[in-house]
């Protein structure tokens, strides 16, 4: 099977995403290539309101798209892609799963990363999604984990 290998991302401020993606989610560190060192630059704000706070309404109007007729590409034992209708073609959002959601909250909110509140979204099997987005050098992360449906 063919598998997605990377993500790439152009931002103003390339190490707040990796100290994200590192320190927060705990992605494992890579390496510095070749002609690139920490940037001086200001955040980014894309989504983010200026003052630095984060809605869910304001990530719903920045993906610019329905939340129907839609497609999950993929399946749970591979990336999955989302693909909904849109006016504007772009790269909304990028999902990461984690089991310490909880612990990547705590560590937006102490790191200053302008971040939604957490939610549980229901799922189609009866279980839900409980996700947060966060907004780091322009790029909107969906930090999430999946719930089983309650089984009481």
């Amino acid at each position: 099977m063919d598998r997605v290998n990377h993500i790439k991302i152009i931002t103003p401020e390339p190490d707040a995403i990796d100290r994200f993606l590192t320190e927060v989610l705990e992605v494992p560190a890579g390496w510095l290539m070749p002609g690139t060192g920490p940037s001086e630059a200001d955040p980014v704000r894309t989504v983010a309101k200026a003052d630095g706070t984060l809605a869910w309404d304001d990530v719903m109007t920045f993906r610019n798209g329905s939340q129907s007729d839609g497609y999950i590409t993929g399946s749970e034992r591979s990336v999955q892609f989302q693909v909904y209708p849109g006016e504007r073609p772009h790269i909304w959002g990028i999902a990461v799963g984690t089991r310490k959601l909880e612990q990547a909250y705590e560590r937006c909110l102490e790191r200053g990363i302008p971040c939604t509140d957490v939610q549980l979204v229901p799922w189609s099997d009866g279980g839900g999604i409980r996700a947060f987005f966060a907004e780091v050098g322009g790029i909107v992360f969906e930090v999430l984990r999946v719930e089983p449906p309650d089984e009481s």
